[in-house]
């Protein structure tokens, strides 16, 4: 960079040049260009920049080919301008920085600006305006102008690393759909040459071939921006291939890749170096292709930024070149469709079998008895609630985008894999600074998570669930290590558990919990459900004044089998729809029979899950089994849990009212243990709480569960509710529960749950 010219009045040095040459690193010095006429106000505003202790060097023009020729020579980090000057106004001076040198902040310190005219300037892109009355304001009014000027220059920076980094995740993505469907080795090398300059932006792509019986490497493939660049540096590759202590020498016997990310450093290549700066490109990545772990070609790109190439674009990069390297190895025996099941189109990320033969192959190089490796499957939760949210085309933007953390984050990709659709996997083996494989692992997986993914302006945070088997305790070949860790993850879905450690009981749940899935399965399609009733009865006159139905499972060889052992099953695996539409259509056929029996006329509480509720067609097929027969005293209510209700769930709230509308009651059941507000409670389309057993249970003796019923009633009867109390077992519980003026009880003191028959003789009885 030139130093500007010194005249009398045109240069003021905040600092002595006298000043030690390491205390002025200690602290930057900003480059202030002002443009005024007047060398006493410049000294003036110097003074006061000096006195507030920035560092500064100041230059001062006062013409307008004065200020054209600084901006190039003197580079200044902000412009101060008088607005009125002899020559040309300050306006103009904003015109021509904007035009020049649009970085650089641009401040008028004048006497004669006015309100109208600063609002204009301010308008036309100043940044602020001082009065040279007011100099106090300078300081501030700079120091801010300085902030925000890096903080833009910043975001651009960062703006433009994310649009390079997707540049080249898009020319990965590109060269994965050409491996697909391109079939010529040489094709692909072009095609994936091009796709490196247009998709990827870099200057000059050229893909180096060892043919056979040569022992140099010949350019096969090559693109560019410029075609004359892209072929004069195709000739100057082709000429330093057979070079010893060349770049491309160094990749091939060493098969690692080679970055220089500024030519004018390439000592040991002088002459390249020489060309590159002279066609203007400063950054080379030279990164091997391989076959069978032996480097046969090599792939080169430039572009013209020195320092470009970062650590998060080489790991694409180098997935690049893995990828092409296994195209080499199978496209040569035309064997695409073999590639397509071992890639990811999208991600690039091997899949199960490709994961598993890396793995095998490292395992079978390892002969240390001490030598540890952890293998990680992990499911991104609630994809599906994402695609449905944002779009099929928003999820698929997630799932790359994790891969691309994932390859930031372990150096080693080619032991990463997708497993298809939101599940991933890692290896990681031990090192002597972290000897702990699997606490590494949740370490580095837990940084790749942490933050909320930024994708299209919106922020989503993924929450993922592991499961984690080592080598060589949970398996002693790939196969099984993976087979291991897929089993903890299922583990860990079934349980909740965000991390789990696979081990051989969890397996055997696992395998039990399988069982019980199939059973189940088995059990909805030969109808071995039946239903239980359990009388509800006024507190006071114990008259049957309403009934639950239980469901119980009829197993052909474990017997009746209570509810707690399969309804989770139910719910988790979505059947819990078809059981309890069948538990509707029994309950209506059972009320509809006692009723025609002459029975008297009682009204079924059925417990409802959230998981019907959501179903569009819930409502209109509810009232379709009810309304032709239902009455007051004769018909169907709704029972759903308390948690069921929270915030969020206004179209569950919705059904509630249309059903209420149609005469059917809603209760809250096993109230108490949910946690909901009273304000939320106020709002919801409730007739009755039911209070949980646990409570009940601690009556008479417990004061504090006593205490906790009588609130509970109480504040049921003033938001206009009645009260079932649950669990009620013996005649001292009954008497606290009249004591309080609960409405209504229902337990084994009156009775248990009883099959259709039996309970239509106990209600023949009441009547």
């Amino acid at each position: 960079m030139a130093a500007p010219r010194q005249h009398k009045h045109d240069r003021q040095d905040c600092i002595p040049a006298s000043q030690d040459t390491s205390s002025r690193a200690a602290k930057r010095e900003y480059r202030i260009l002002l443009v005024e006429d007047e060398p006493a106000d410049a000294e003036l505003m110097a003074r006061h920049v000096r006195q507030s202790g920035m560092r500064s060097i100041w230059h001062r023009v006062d013409s307008e080919r004065a200020l054209r020729d600084s901006l190039s020579t003197f580079q200044p980090d902000i412009v101060l301008s008088d607005f009125t000057l002899p020559q040309f106004d300050g306006l103009s001076a904003l015109n021509i920085v904007q035009k020049l040198a649009p970085s650089v902040p641009f401040l008028f310190v004048s006497g004669t600006i006015g309100e109208e005219r600063a609002i204009e300037a301010l308008r036309g892109g100043a940044v602020d305006y001082v009065f040279k009355t007011n100099l106090a304001r300078l300081v501030p009014a700079i120091t801010r102008a300085l902030a925000e000027a890096a903080a833009r220059l910043e975001r651009e920076r960062q703006a433009a690393q994310i649009l390079r980094l997707t540049r080249v995740l898009r020319m990965l993505s590109g060269v994965n759909a050409l491996v697909l469907r391109i079939r010529d080795l040489r094709e692909l090398f072009e095609e994936a040459c091009r796709l490196a300059v247009s998709v990827g932006g870099y200057s000059t792509a050229i893909i180096l071939l060892q043919q056979t019986g040569a022992t140099a490497l010949e350019p096969v493939a090559c693109s560019g921006r410029d075609s004359a660049v892209a072929d004069a540096m195709r000739d100057m590759v082709a000429e330093s291939a057979g070079h010893r202590n060349g770049v491309i020498d160094r990749v091939l016997k060493t098969g690692a890749g080679y970055v220089g990310n500024d030519t004018a450093d390439l000592a040991s290549t002088a002459d390249a170096s020489t060309f590159l700066l002279r066609v203007g490109l400063q950054s080379v990545v030279a990164l091997p292709l391989l076959i069978d772990a032996t480097a046969v070609g090599v792939l080169m790109l430039t572009t013209p930024d020195a320092g470009a190439q970062r650590e998060e674009e080489l790991q694409m990069l180098h997935e690049v070149a893995a990828n092409l390297s296994f195209a080499m190895q199978y496209l040569q025996k035309d064997d695409a469709v073999r590639f397509l099941s071992h890639f990811d189109a999208h991600s690039g990320l091997a899949k199960h079998a490709l994961f598993c033969e890396r793995l095998a192959r490292i395992l079978a190089q390892t002969h240390e008895h001490s030598y540890r490796l952890a293998v990680a499957v992990l499911d991104v939760e609630q994809l599906s609630v994402i695609n449905d949210s944002f779009g099929r085309h928003m999820g698929d933007l997630l799932l790359q985008h994790i891969a691309d953390r994932l390859r930031r984050q372990f150096h080693d990709t080619h032991l990463l894999a997708q497993f298809g659709g939101g599940t991933y996997a890692v290896a990681l083996d031990s090192t002597p600074i972290a000897p702990d494989s699997a606490a590494m692992l949740r370490t580095m997986l837990g940084a790749v998570f942490d933050q909320p993914f930024e994708i299209e302006g919106r922020r989503i945070p993924v929450v993922i669930t592991t499961g984690l088997a080592l080598y060589p305790d949970d398996g002693t070949d790939a196969v099984a290590l993976v087979q291991n860790a897929e089993a903890a993850l299922h583990s860990a879905r079934s349980s909740g558990q965000r991390h789990l450690h696979y081990s051989t009981e969890q397996q055997s749940e696992v395998v039990a919990r399988l069982a019980l899935e199939h059973d189940l399965r088995t059990a909805i399609e030969l109808r071995q459900f039946e239903l239980h009733y359990q009388a509800v009865v006024n507190t006071s006159s114990q008259r049957i004044e309403g009934v639950e139905a239980l469901i119980r499972w009829r197993h052909p060889e474990a017997g009746l089998i209570m509810p707690a052992a399969f309804l989770a099953v139910l719910e988790r695996t979505g059947q819990i729809a078809d059981v309890g539409a069948w538990v509707l259509e029994q309950a209506a056929r059972d009320c509809q029979r006692w009723h025609g029996l002459g029975l008297p006329a009682v009204r079924i509480a059925v417990n409802i899950s959230p998981i019907q509720l959501r179903r569009p067609d819930f409502v209109p097929r509810f009232l379709e089994l009810t309304q032709a027969w239902a009455s007051i005293e004769c018909g169907l209510d709704i029972e759903i849990t308390e948690g069921a209700l929270l915030e969020g769930c206004q179209a569950e709230v919705e059904c509630l009212k249309l059903l209420r509308k149609a005469g059917t009651r809603v209760a809250i059941d096993d109230f108490g243990t949910g946690y909901s507000s009273l304000s939320r409670l106020s709002e919801l389309p409730i007739d009755t709480l039911k209070i949980d057993r646990h409570f009940i249970s601690r009556l008479p003796e417990d004061q504090v569960g006593r205490t906790l019923v009588s609130t509970i009633i109480t504040l049921a009867h003033a938001l206009g509710m009645s009260v079932v109390a649950e669990g009620v077992e013996n005649p001292e519980q009954l008497a606290v529960l009249r004591e309080l003026a609960c409405d209504r009880s229902q337990g084994f003191l009156f009775s248990k749950p009883l099959a259709g028959e039996d309970f239509a003789t106990l209600l023949g009885a009441s009547g």
